[in-house]
């Protein structure tokens, strides 16, 4: 199978899918389908049909509750579909990957904008998110009441709010991560639908981002140096969000290095970084901040071994 049909399966997809499961703090399901109802409504030309299918899922998803929190996810996913609206159509020639950092960054400086004019509503507003996380991992964690493995110990329920309480603490990172992720899956089926492009997204080996990008892990490193408490999160925040940017790089470039794995190695692979998270993400960040002054991938496919 050709390598642009492989970046283009459902694999690909589903990964995406998962991590903006796994990291958004707000629904994940809107920030998929707001964004690529944005773009159904805004770019076709000549399809009415599809322009329909696009006001009718924007429609469905802006549907819902009214408490404030839902008012926030609403408002989050409008915002960052359409700054990535704005940058599809400015940086026709940019990737996905930086039409999507563009969105997000001006999403978060929009919503930081306008919770700094209106005061008290940051903190009314982190407390409603921990609150949520806290309620989910309470269910999570009532769901294992009377397993018999489980009989006698509390230790996974107090790991669990303790995996609330980062999650709280890192909220912004986790957002960003998520709704780069919708991005991510809301372009893959936007091209999909609409101009059948095979490879939408480039496959995992290819991820690479500026380099210039290292000077925010520089200035998440100094705000952390700062004695103040607020620096002090954005700087925690920053250096989350480009860890995660580092670790997948890094995972690109063991991919090229090592070649693609079989099933039996996925699988192996996958049980030890559950078991062994923060290691692994912090080996394969430090090989992708490496890459960006190395560029391993390069060196690679020039050597004579990779060659032939």
């Amino acid at each position: 199978m050709p390598a642009q049909e492989r970046a283009a399966g459902w694999g690909t997809v589903a990964a995406l899918i998962l991590a903006c499961l796994v990291f958004s703090v707000l629904h994940p399901a809107l920030l998929i389908a707001v964004p690529l109802a944005l773009l159904l409504l805004a770019l076709p030309r000549g399809r009415p049909l599809i322009v329909v299918v696009g006001a009718l899922l924007l429609g469905v998803s802006l549907l819902g509750g009214s408490d404030p929190l839902a008012n926030v996810e609403r408002g989050w996913s409008l915002s960052v579909g359409a700054w990535f609206l704005v940058a599809v159509i400015m940086l026709p020639r940019v990737q996905f990957l930086g039409r999507g950092l563009v969105a997000v960054s001006a999403a978060l400086g929009t919503a930081g904008a306008i919770l700094a004019l209106r005061s008290g509503t940051m903190g009314a507003l982190d407390e409603r998110i921990a609150g949520r996380l806290r309620e989910a991992a309470s269910v999570a964690a009532s769901s294992f009441r009377g397993a018999p493995w489980l009989e006698g110990s509390v230790t996974l329920e107090d790991a669990l709010r303790r995996v609330a309480d980062v999650q709280s603490l890192l909220a912004p990172a986790l957002l960003a991560l998520g709704s780069l992720a919708g991005l991510a899956v809301a372009w893959w089926m936007y091209n999909r639908l609409t101009v059948q492009d095979p490879a939408p997204l480039r496959p995992l080996r290819e991820f690479r981002f500026p380099d210039a990008l290292a000077w925010v892990l520089v200035l998440a490193l100094l705000l952390l140096l700062l004695p103040w408490g607020e620096p002090q999160r954005v700087g925690t925040n920053l250096l989350a969000f480009m860890g995660a940017l580092y670790a997948l790089r890094g995972a690109a470039v063991l991919l090229v290095l090592s070649g693609a794995p079989g099933p039996f190695s996925l699988l192996l692979m996958g049980i030890v970084t559950v078991l062994l998270l923060p290691l692994v993400m912090s080996a394969t960040a430090l090989v992708g901040l490496t890459d960006t002054w190395l560029d391993l991938r390069t060196r690679h496919n020039a050597s004579p071994d990779a060659n032939g």
